[in-house]
């Protein structure tokens, strides 16, 4: 009796765990400069378009997104550069994957990219790689805001997964190059 009532509260335990990171996408958190070293191409740009497709064999659905790229601060960037990400909606169907990016045309947006294929790319990290720009109202200088994706579990990040990058304040500039190891980058900390 008693093993079976041990055994019960392991199954009840394990359960629990499983339950807490179900609805969730795990991901190993990457720092700035991780983000930086990891990346190709590190832009600044708005979000032109968003789309999504079935892949060639009609088994998985895509979403593409293209973004107008106003400075590139890392490797060598087309006037446009395409995003790929899995899920989306293509007619009545609809897949979800936790943690994935949305994207809004008109947003200015910082992006860590990796190569995707020839012609694409993704975001570094799943979703940590891209970064909302807002801008002062009086001085229009760009500051950084980290997105909080929802159903992301980030493991190995410091204060329990919370905190991913510096919060709005922080200039762009400053944390570009902070993000890119040059040495300018005062003041930003991880």
């Amino acid at each position: 009796m008693r093993l079976w009532l041990k055994s019960f509260a392991c199954l009840c335990l394990l359960l629990l765990t499983w339950s807490a990171f179900a609805g969730a996408t795990l991901l190993e958190y990457l720092s700035p400069q991780q983000l930086g070293t990891r990346s190709e191409l590190v832009v600044r740009g708005r979000v032109q378009s968003s789309e999504s497709y079935w892949n060639g064999k009609h088994t998985k659905i895509f979403t593409r997104t293209r973004i107008a790229v106003d400075e590139t601060y890392k490797g060598i960037a087309p006037a446009t550069v395409e995003i790929v990400q899995i899920g989306g909606i293509v007619g009545s169907v609809k897949v979800t994957v936790h943690g994935a990016l949305r994207w809004r045309p008109g947003d200015e947006v910082l992006l860590f990219a990796e190569p995707y294929d020839a012609e694409s790319y993704r975001v570094s990290g799943f979703s940590q790689g891209r970064f909302a720009i807002e801008r002062d109202l009086k001085t229009g200088e760009p500051f950084i805001r980290a997105p909080r994706p929802e159903g992301v579990q980030l493991l190995g990040a410091p204060s329990g997964g919370e905190e991913r990058a510096p919060a709005l304040g922080v200039p762009l500039d400053e944390f570009v190059s902070h993000a890119l190891g040059h040495p300018a980058a005062e003041g930003v900390t991880e």
